[in-house]
């Protein structure tokens, strides 16, 4: 029986390793790419994924909500990805800035982007740093807000006052 423990022991403490070694082979779940011939998969445009970063939402100079922002850069099929070696906190801190000059919630909200005035802004300093050509999309992943701020109430309409009535000088006779 010891004998029998002792093998079993052996094996495992052997093949362990190896099958560790082997799972994430066989987990990527990826086909290589072949080069040439039948069958040649597209290649995907390489993208930088930027990573999380806080968008604050100003309105009239003060801060309301930080909305947690995920944002990815697609780059051309012939883009260099070494482009941006160095580059991403300046992309980072570009847009912070912006964020603060200008609001980029949605109107109505506090919790939301304008995802047209980001990517905009993102586009827009990344052609500053690295030049034009080296992006050709923006993509926001998830958007998710610190707090979860009310919309903005409408401003209080002003009581309207009646026209005073027209005052006519001639005495109204009976």
């Amino acid at each position: 029986m010891t004998r029998a423990i002792l093998s079993r022991r052996a094996v495992l403490a052997f093949t362990a390793p190896l099958v560790l070694c082997a799972a994430p082979a066989f987990a990527s779940g990826k086909e290589k790419k072949k080069e040439g011939g039948e069958g040649e998969k597209e290649k995907e445009d390489p993208v930088i994924k930027l990573g999380s970063m806080a968008l604050p939402i100003v309105v009239e100079g003060r801060l309301i909500n930080y909305i947690f922002v995920e944002l990815s850069l697609t780059l051309p099929p012939a883009g260099d990805v070494t482009a941006f070696a160095g580059k991403e906190p300046l992309l980072r801190d570009a847009l912070v800035r912006a964020a603060h000059k200008q609001p980029l919630n949605k109107p109505g909200s506090y919790v939301l982007l304008d995802e047209g005035k980001v990517k905009a802004i993102v586009m827009r300093e990344a052609v500053a740093l690295v030049g034009k050509g080296k992006v050709a999309a923006v993509t926001i992943g998830k958007q998710t807000p610190r707090n979860f701020v009310p919309p903005p109430k409408p401003a209080p309409k002003a009581a309207v006052k009646p026209a005073p009535a027209p005052v006519d000088s001639a005495p109204i006779i009976p």
